[in-house]
């Protein structure tokens, strides 16, 4: 979402100026905290370092992302406006200000060039007050890879620090600290970083290591996105309930680093009795979705028919990542004429097929003529992978908006391997948003490529953070036994959970709608609250939330809506659900 050049928000959000090349720092691309809020639907206004000052009177929560101390004048400012009952949340630094968080900083333990002062490495953080409502959603120790290395000294600790081994560190990882009025809230961590780096990996360039428990043969001299993944065997996956030897990705890392960002500004605004706006992640206040895909390695007809009569049956709609040469005419016809997506499945795996943009171009080409229409989507057999973010550089000049070629290939790899299950927009090595959403698949096949008890806590992690959930089942695999009751199944227990099976399509289609939403105004008079919204492109059923109660609600007589008390991110709300087209005022009392 996005807000206009003059909007005015009781949240204010910068992300600071990096330090200079060469020189150590504790966040690396903190500007993503834009992606994280806007994927969010936060309201709020993005301000520069230069700004903050000008901008405190109509702030009651301040966000900063960085380690960059800020001028004097400013730092004197903003601690009288939290004396007098602002907030801060410092990200991965206190921006010049150890003492008003209650930390001081750590220096390097070695004088050396280049090395003056302390930085966090890799590590975990390791909640100790776990009723905090900032903190209430982490339930493992949480993978990081930088930050700013502090002790605490006036503040609380409400998470410490262990090192990259799961050992004890005197270092605190969130604290918060009274001043005056107001409160001040430190996450050392680098949560932007953190999430970049666990949503996309690092360069694949080689095989991965693979898992110690030879679950994950990442050495298979087939380079894919696995290869690239940074989260820990050991301390990033549990054992899966009822199968013995298994261990899976259980918790999406990165979503919950979001979560705490979210949660952390929830909870200050709370303390400053405002309200904050939220366009919700999808319609109707659903509190998650499901994605189901086919991949259709072999083209085999039978199975395909197969396939349709189990979606028939199920009355969903899917996506059909389509191998070359792909069916018979009549029957890419027919997956289209009942409702499902005919998508590409980029094949740099089998004899003769090569990883290149020419290839993946030519391939592109063949399969919009198969079509009749470019496609949106896009998965790489095998889950196929080289370098960094040059694919989602080829998706983008091709047209295609969403990829979902970050998963698991290998059954020890199954879960959120990449830490999330929301769609996100990568970064390129400069900091640059790459206009291509990512949906990473899950798992694979249940019932072949892992045990159907995956199924239960992947689905329950995907409701509780709000994601989607993502299962691929090949047509290949279908006449097995027992799989197409798991696809019916697996279908069933997501509808239970109060989720919808969306295309990709849709799912593309709906987010980049939402993103083009902009907040116009947000303005507090007299116990009542004015919130001005547009939206480009119509959003039906669009669900707004409102972080208090709210007696009174209403948007004008010609506008239906539906009103319901709601929990999100562990805080109290006001849900709104309305059609959005154009401009919409809505009052609140």
């Amino acid at each position: 979402m996005s807000t206009a050049g003059t909007f005015s928000s009781p949240l204010g959000v910068c992300a600071l100026p990096p330090r200079p090349r060469n020189a150590a720092r504790t966040v690396s691309y903190g500007q993503y905290i834009h992606e994280i809020l806007t994927h969010a639907g936060i309201c709020y206004q993005a301000l520069s370092a230069e700004g903050i000052e000008r901008s405190l009177n109509s702030l009651r929560v301040l966000v900063t992302v960085g380690d960059t101390p800020l001028p004097d004048a400013t730092l004197d400012a903003v601690t009288r406006w939290i004396e007098d009952g602002g907030t801060w949340l410092a990200i991965g630094g206190t921006a010049g200000t150890p003492a008003l968080f209650g930390v001081r900083e750590e220096s390097a333990s070695y004088s050396g060039w280049g090395a003056t002062s302390g930085t966090l490495g890799e590590g975990y953080l390791q909640v100790t007050n776990p009723d905090h409502p900032v903190l209430a959603h982490v339930l493992l120790p949480l993978h990081f890879f930088n930050g700013a290395s502090v002790h605490a000294s006036t503040g609380i600790v409400h998470a410490v620090v262990l090192d990259a081994h799961h050992r004890a560190t005197p270092r605190a990882a969130v604290v918060e600290r009274r001043v005056g009025n107001g409160r001040c809230l430190l996450i050392a961590s680098d949560v932007a970083g953190a999430v970049v780096r666990i949503q996309q990996g690092v360069a694949v360039t080689r095989d991965g290591v693979p898992a110690p428990d030879g679950t994950a043969p990442l050495c298979d001299d087939v380079l894919k996105s696995g290869d690239g993944g940074v989260l820990d065997w050991w301390f990033d996956r549990q054992p899966v309930e009822g199968v013995s030897g298994f261990s899976a990705f259980l918790h999406p890392v990165a979503d919950i680093w979001r979560e705490m960002v979210v949660r952390a500004i929830l909870y200050l605004a709370s303390l400053c009795r405002v309200t904050i706006p939220i366009l919700w992640l999808y319609p109707r206040n659903l509190p998650a979705l499901a994605h189901l895909s086919h991949d259709t390695d072999g083209n085999d007809p039978a199975l395909a028919e197969r396939m349709l009569g189990v979606l028939r049956e199920a009355a969903v709609h899917s996506t059909w990542c389509i191998i070359l040469p792909g069916y018979p005419q009549n029957l890419i016809n027919r997956i289209r004429a009942e409702g499902h997506e005919l998508a590409m499945h980029f094949d740099a795996m089998e004899e003769g097929k090569v990883w290149s943009e020419d290839a993946f171009r030519q391939q592109h080409r063949e399969l919009t003529g198969l079509f009749g229409a470019s496609p949106v989507t896009n998965k790489n057999h095998y889950l196929r992978w080289e370098g960094d973010t040059e694919f989602f550089e080829w998706c983008q000049r091709q047209g295609v908006q969403l990829d979902q070629s970050k998963g698991p290939s290998k059954t020890g790899e199954a879960g959120f391997n990449f830490g999330t299950c929301h769609p996100y927009f990568p970064l390129d090595p400069q900091g640059r948003l790459i206009d291509v959403l990512e949906l990473p698949t899950l798992t694979q096949d249940l019932n072949v490529f892992a045990p159907d008890a995956l199924l239960t806590p992947l689905l329950n992690a995907v409701v509780r953070h709000h994601g989607i959930l993502h299962l691929l089942f090949h047509p290949a695999h279908i006449d097995k036994p027992g799989v197409a009751d798991t696809v019916l199944r697996s279908i069933r227990r997501a509808q239970e959970a109060g989720m919808e099976w969306w295309t990709a399509q849709r799912i593309n289609k709906w987010e980049r709608a939402r993103r083009r939403v902009r907040w116009l105004e947000h303005r507090w008079q007299d116990g009542n609250l004015t919130v001005r919204v547009q939206s480009d492109a119509p959003l039906q059923e669009a669900t707004l939330l409102f972080t208090a109660e709210h007696n009174e609600v209403s948007a004008g007589a010609d506008i239906p809506l539906h009103v319901e008390r709601t929990e999100r991110w562990g805080f109290p709300m006001t849900a709104v659900t309305l059609d959005l087209h154009g401009e919409v005022t809505l009052r609140l009392r």
